[in-house]
């Protein structure tokens, strides 16, 4: 716990300083956000728990090579995993459903709220003895006298350690979660190699809790995917010089607080959106036809989604429902990938071009 120990000699830089400011001056908009889409929230969240299980499995588990296809229906409950790999991604899809359930338990950072987000999310793929603590040596008394103890201990320590800090209220809160995160990813508490994972979504868990509720909208995980090159870069300099108390957070600092501010602005185009639709006079249903209208020819239940991602599925399949059989559309193959085709041809507006006739005189 190096990084929390420390946390009073270090200098937050500047930039950093207007960063938070500029953060804080978004989450200061949280309430309009909440109430804005309460009714929605439900399908809200169904959507996170898609986007975040995906983006998460993309992140730090693609190696082990799953199909789109494949990863798509493991969301729906009666598709069983094959292999190993199928299995850890269940557990991800579970993980994020406790996580996003719109009437949830808030997560308390203890040490038994950890081991059981770890036994969960590695359940039937590691073994049961990788799911247990490590084990550190301490000399009792005397330099030939020693006895084993478990990082359980270190771990306790910490999360009190945490937890004073967080009651002086002296500091930043992400950044005191940033703190922990970096000293649980250097502490290897258990003897699985997956210790920066845990580490990384223990600091997205309890930050969603210190009102950072964009999450609850806007995929983390899905922007950390675009960023992850930036993100493994910081996460290596925080690991140099931990151990002498001198580990450099800063890069990922910043990098998280401008993701979380681009997550904001993103909220806020997106509530824009909303209020805009929920005040059209036309049903949602035409809407998409509108929107399918300006597509190209060929077009696909992605382009839609990605235009209005607060439009539910089922509405979206009405609508390609009712629009084929009107004879306007038609389905090109089966599946959730399907393309569709538009049986008529958009009118665009001929530009007529007309020789002027100047009479100059003779």
């Amino acid at each position: 716990m190096k990084c929390l120990e420390n946390i009073a000699k270090k200098q937050i830089p500047n930039d950093v300083i207007m960063n938070s400011l500029k953060l804080y001056r978004e989450i200061g908009k949280n309430s309009h956000y909440t109430t804005l889409f309460a009714s929605d929230f439900d399908f809200l969240s169904k959507q996170m728990i898609f986007h975040e299980s995906y983006s998460f499995y993309r992140c730090f588990y693609a190696s082990t090579k799953i199909p789109e296809s494949r990863l798509k229906s493991l969301h729906l409950d009666s598709t069983k995993p094959k292999n190993r790999g199928e299995t850890l991604y269940k557990n991800i899809i579970e993980i994020f459903k406790i996580i996003h359930a719109p009437r949830r338990t808030p997560f308390e950072l203890t040490v038994a709220e950890i081991n059981n987000l770890v036994t969960l999310l590695y359940k039937d793929y590691y073994s049961k003895d990788q799911l247990t603590y490590q084990k550190t040596e301490r000399h009792k008394h005397s330099l030939l006298s020693t006895e084993s103890v478990s990082k359980r201990e270190h771990l306790e320590s910490m999360i009190h350690l945490y937890a004073n800090i967080k009651t002086d209220g002296e500091y930043e809160s992400s950044y005191v979660n940033l703190n922990f995160m970096v000293d649980y990813m250097n502490m290897d508490i258990y003897k699985i190699p997956d210790g920066e994972i845990v580490a990384l979504l223990i600091y997205y868990i309890i930050c969603m809790q210190d009102n950072f509720v964009v999450s609850q909208y806007i995929s983390f995980f899905s922007k950390l995917l675009l960023n992850l090159k930036e993100y493994n870069t910081a996460k290596d300099s925080a690991k140099m010089n931990w151990k002498e108390g001198y580990a450099e957070i800063m890069p990922l600092h910043r990098l998280f607080l401008r993701m979380y501010y681009e997550m904001y602005l993103e909220l806020e185009e997106n509530a824009r959106d909303y209020e805009y639709e929920s005040s059209l006079e036309i049903s949602k249903s035409d809407y998409v036809e509108n929107t399918i209208d300006k597509l190209n020819q060929i077009f696909s239940k992605e382009d839609i989604r990605l235009r209005h991602p607060l439009i539910s599925d089922s509405t979206i399949n009405r609508t390609l429902k009712r629009m084929q059989e009107e004879n306007k559309i038609r389905p090109l193959g089966k599946g959730r990938s399907a393309k569709w085709a538009k049986l008529y041809q958009k009118e665009t507006k001929k530009t007529i071009l007309k020789q002027m006739n100047l009479d100059l005189g003779e």
